[in-house]
């Protein structure tokens, strides 16, 4: 009974770490994203290709440090796959809300609101499909 309890913890301590890792690399590939948004809004001037451009730099950012540092699972080319796939449908999420919500807010504003609930599925994708632990 105390092995499965001390294993309990322990996982629950590893789901905690790995989290925190994923939120890690989140802030970063989202400041990314975000400098890259405000830039490309500045010069494209349309919230949904600017974010478009911007998202999309941060996939491979994100595959890379996702892989190796937040799971520490081996490259496999279907991984990968399921990575661009799982990202590409946030991406999709992301656009949408951003478009939706820049014709009532300013687009910088407009792409914060769209992380929350962008970072919940990017992290679900990736736990529960992309990385399986």
């Amino acid at each position: 009974m105390r092995s499965l309890l001390a294993r309990y913890a322990f996982g629950r301590q590893e789901s905690l770490d790995r989290l925190l890792r994923f939120a890690t690399v989140g802030s970063i590939t989202t400041t990314l994203d975000f400098v890259l948004f405000t830039g490309f809004v500045a010069i494209v001037a349309a919230p949904g290709p600017a974010n478009i451009l911007s998202y999309s730099c941060g996939i491979l950012v994100s595959y890379v440090l996702n892989r190796s540092w937040t799971f520490r699972a081996r490259h496999s080319h279907l991984q990968a796959l399921k990575f661009v796939l799982g990202t590409l449908t946030g991406l999709v999420i992301s656009t949408c809300l951003v478009a939706l919500l820049a014709r009532w807010l300013p687009a910088p504003l407009a792409k914060i609101l769209s992380v929350p609930p962008v970072f919940a599925w990017n992290y679900l994708v990736a736990r529960l499909w992309v990385f399986r632990t």
